[in-house]
């Protein structure tokens, strides 16, 4: 957002602005940033799941798995919010 104000853009008038990970700055900055919250409870969770298997299962490899996280969209002033 400094980029921005040092290149005389107004946030929100001229560009929004979207942050990722819900950072605690994002609630007190001016203007408040709009961000992405993923469920960092249910990331560990998959993870620790997935370690658990590898551990138990040692036999199945090392091949790659997926998991999608669940988020949740912030609306604040940053984008208009």
């Amino acid at each position: 957002m400094r980029a921005l104000h040092d290149r005389g853009l107004r946030v929100p008038d001229d560009i929004d602005v979207v942050g990722f990970d819900d950072i605690e700055a994002s609630r007190y900055s001016i203007p408040t940033i709009t961000t992405v919250a993923p469920d960092k409870e249910g990331i560990a969770r998959a993870a620790v799941d997935l370690l658990l298997d590898r551990i138990e299962r040692p036999d199945m490899g090392t091949g790659s798995a997926e998991h999608v996280a669940g988020h949740q969209l912030i609306v604040r002033e940053s984008s208009g919010g």
